[in-house]
């Protein structure tokens, strides 16, 4: 039966069906975008990995710099000491634990100093406290001999503050610790483990010490 013209311009007007997108097409572009991110987030994680916040493990050896300044002196370094965290008159701290006891977060400045006889951390009363086993000690709103200015103790990492308790602080390879109470200076003075043990003056260790002429005594408190 022939179709009428209302019949055939229905079917002119009927729109053309739609494609349907494969299902297969689409989870294979799926996985194309996962994997290309996975990719990309692998790269960033490789050329800029993110901050070390522990302490050195067990096996690991790092090693960090150190400058002690008091009173616009510079304490000339640490003579050698065995230890796990130990230095050698060199300047540096030598951070290669054998033990958990002085692994991760016992990896720190205070257990280093200790060492050393000399204690740094807050006190009870929030303040911190540098003291040496010489008898001499500082602490924050001390001041310095001939000068009335108040002083806190600061110590900074590669010129930043490093925030908290200073002798907590588990310094990483590569990191370059200053401690310093009043304001920095050119001379040194002995340090006072080697006065007290009457061993001989380590020195400041690198090519830019410089040629230090040492007072009589250290400003001592």
């Amino acid at each position: 039966m022939p179709k009428t013209r209302q019949q055939r311009r229905a079917h002119g007007r009927r729109p053309a069906p739609r494609r349907k997108r494969s299902g297969t097409a689409l989870f294979a572009a799926s996985m194309i975008a996962l994997v290309a991110a996975g990719g990309a987030a692998a790269y960033v994680s490789v050329k800029h990995p993110p901050p070390l916040t522990r302490g050195a493990s067990v096996g690991e050896h790092w090693h960090a710099t150190y400058k002690i300044f008091i009173c616009g002196f510079r304490v000339t370094n640490y003579p050698t000491v065995e230890g796990e965290i130990h230095s050698h008159g060199d300047g540096f701290m030598h951070i290669h634990p054998a033990t958990e006891a002085f692994a991760g977060p016992n990896a720190n400045v205070g257990i280093f100093l200790r060492l050393y006889e000399t204690t740094l951390g807050r006190r009870p009363d929030g303040k911190t406290e540098l003291r040496f086993p010489d008898g001499s000690h500082y602490t924050d709103g001390d001041t310095c001999p001939n000068d009335h200015k108040h002083y806190d103790i600061v110590m900074t990492n590669k010129g930043k503050p490093v925030k908290g308790d200073p002798g907590l602080y588990t310094p990483h390879d590569g990191d370059q610790i200053v401690i310093r109470f009043g304001p920095e200076g050119g001379q040194t003075i002995k340090h006072p483990y080697s006065v007290v043990h009457h061993q001989p003056d380590a020195g400041i260790a690198g090519p830019q010490a410089p040629n230090d002429v040492l007072p009589t005594a250290p400003p001592n408190k």
